[in-house]
C-alpha cells in the first residue's frame, strides 16, 4: 500500500528542489546594464521627510555626492510638518549648495514646507511640480552609494519598464534586531531579483525607487490611504502593464528598528499595507492578462504567510508539549531530569528516534536555505558574520515574523485604525 504521507513530502521536497535549482540557474542568466554617461535623463528626487533632523543631512549630501550631472539632478525635500528642525535643516543645505552650484545654471534645489499629511500626500505635492524625465523617491533615514542612480536609469532601455528599485542594506547594524534585518535585506535582495527575471516583482520601497514620471502621472500618483504606499504603487503598476525592475549594483542604506517595539510597530503596518494592497488588486489573481504574477506569485504570497503561521504554530506546539512531558517525568521519576540533562546521546540513538519521512525533507529544507543565504551574500558581495545572529535568523525570526502576520491580521479583522 502507497505511504500517501510520504508520497506527498516525497513531492514538496522535489517540487523545492526544482525550483530552487531553476531560480538559482536565472543568478547565471542575468544580463547585466551598461551604464553611459552619454544623454543622461534628467531627474528629480524627492525627499519627504518628517522630524528627521538627525539623519537628513547625510540622505541630501549622498544626492549631492552623486556620480550624476549635477545640471540632471533636480532635489525637492518635502518637510510634511515636523516638528523638529528638519526644515532648518533642509534650508541650510539648500543655501550651501546653491551657493556652491552658482554656475550650473539648471541645478535645482528646492524645500516645501506643508502641514503634517503623510508620506504618499509629500510624494504627490513633489509629483505636480515635477518637470524631469525621472521621479525618485529616497527616504530621509536612508543614503546611497554614489554610482547608484546611473546604475538603475539604463532598465528604462525597456520600454514597459515603470520603475527600477535599489539593492537596499542595513546602516550599520548594531544589536540583534538590527543585524536580523540586515541578513534579511540581504536575502530580499537576491529575491527580488529572481523576480524581476520573471516579471513578478511588484513593490517599491522607499530607498531610492526610479519612475517613470509620465508613468506616475498616468497611473494618478500615490494612495494617500494606503498604510504602505510604495508597495500600493507596485502593485497599481503591475495592473497597469508596467514592468518593475532591480538593479542589484546599486547599493543604498537605511536605518531599520533597533528594539521590538519599533519593529512590531513597522511590520504590522507593512503587513496590514500587504493584506490591503493584495484585497484591492485581488482580481488579478489567476487572471491570465498578468500571467506569471497572476498564477504563481501572488498566490504564493499568500499561501507562503499560511504556511509560515502553521509551521510555527506546530513547532511551538510540539516544543512545548516535549517541555511539559519532560518536566512531568522529571517531577514523577527518580532521576530522570539529570539522567537526561548529562546523558549523552549517541547518534545512532538520534537517528532512530526521529522519523526519516520529516528529518529527510528538514534537512533538504535546511540546506536549501544555506545555499540561498551563501548566494543571496555573494551576490551583494556582504561576508557572512555574526553567527548568533545566523542562527537567531533561521530560528527566531520566523516566529517573530509569524508573531507579527498574527498582529496584523487580528487587527484588520478587528477594523482596528490604521496607524502609519
Amino acid at each position: 500500500m502507497i505511504d500517501i504521507t510520504a508520497l506527498i513530502i516525497a513531492i514538496v521536497v522535489f517540487i523545492s528542489l526544482y525550483i530552487t535549482i531553476v531560480w538559482v540557474s536565472f543568478l547565471y542568466l542575468w544580463e547585466p546594464k551598461h551604464v553611459t554617461k552619454k544623454d543622461l535623463p534628467s531627474v528629480t528626487i524627492v525627499i519627504p521627510a518628517y522630524n528627521e533632523e538627525l539623519g537628513i543631512k547625510k540622505t541630501i549630501n549622498s544626492v549631492i555626492a552623486l556620480d550624476y550631472p549635477k545640471n540632471k539632478i533636480k532635489i525637492i525635500v518635502v518637510n510634511d510638518g515636523s516638528t523638529d528642525r528638519t526644515k532648518e535643516v533642509a534650508e541650510e543645505l539648500r543655501k550651501k549648495y546653491e551657493k556652491e552650484y552658482y554656475y550650473e545654471k539648471e541645478y535645482n534645489f528646492k524645500v516645501i514646507n506643508k502641514k503634517n499629511e503623510g508620506k504618499a500626500k509629500a510624494l504627490n505635492v513633489a509629483l505636480e511640480k515635477c518637470s524631469t524625465e525621472f521621479f525618485a523617491c529616497l527616504d530621509a533615514d536612508s543614503y546611497i552609494e554614489k554610482d547608484s542612480l546611473i546604475k538603475m536609469i539604463p532598465h528604462f532601455d525597456g520600454a514597459n519598464i515603470g520603475a527600477t528599485i535599489s539593492a537596499i542594506k542595513v546602516n550599520e547594524p548594531k544589536n540583534i534586531y538590527e543585524k536580523l534585518q540586515r541578513m534579511e535585506y540581504i536575502l530580499a535582495i537576491i529575491t527580488r531579483k529572481l523576480m524581476a527575471f520573471i516579471n513578478t516583482l511588484s513593490v517599491t520601497p522607499g530607498v531610492l525607487s526610479v519612475y517613470r514620471t509620465d508613468v506616475l502621472k498616468t497611473v494618478k500618483g500615490f494612495d494617500e490611504k494606503s498604510l504602505t504606499e510604495d508597495f500600493e504603487i507596485a502593485m497599481r503598476l503591475k495592473y497597469n502593464g508596467y514592468d518593475i525592475d532591480i538593479e542589484t549594483s546599486a547599493i543604498t542604506y537605511t536605518n531599520v528598528p533597533d528594539n521590538f517595539s519599533k519593529l512590531w510597530r513597522q511590520r504590522v503596518r507593512w503587513y496590514r499595507g500587504f493584506v490591503e494592497s493584495h484585497k484591492k488588486y485581488r482580481q488579478m489573481f489567476l487572471n491570465k492578462k498578468f500571467g506569471f504574477l497572476a498564477y504563481f506569485q501572488l498566490p504564493l504570497n499568500v499561501i507562503g504567510i499560511l504556511l509560515l503561521i502553521g509551521s510555527v504554530v506546530f513547532v511551538s506546539y510540539g516544543s512545548l508539549s516535549n517541555i511539559y512531558y519532560f518536566i512531568r517525568r522529571a517531577m514523577l521519576i527518580k532521576g530522570y531530569f539529570w539522567t537526561h540533562i548529562l546523558g549523552y546521546t549517541k547518534l545512532k540513538d538520534i537517528i532512530l528516534t526521529y522519523n526519516a519521512k520529516i528529518m529527510i525533507p528538514v534537512i533538504i529544507a535546511l540546506l536549501l536555505g544555506i545555499l540561498i543565504f551563501y548566494l543571496a551574500h555573494k551576490e551583494v558581495r556582504e561576508k557572512i558574520r555574526y553567527p548568533f545572529t545566523i542562527w537567531a535568523f533561521f530560528v527566531i525570526l520566523p516566529v517573530l515574523t509569524a508573531l507579527h502576520w498574527l498582529g496584523a491580521l487580528t487587527e484588520e479583522a478587528l477594523k482596528l485604525k490604521k496607524k502609519w
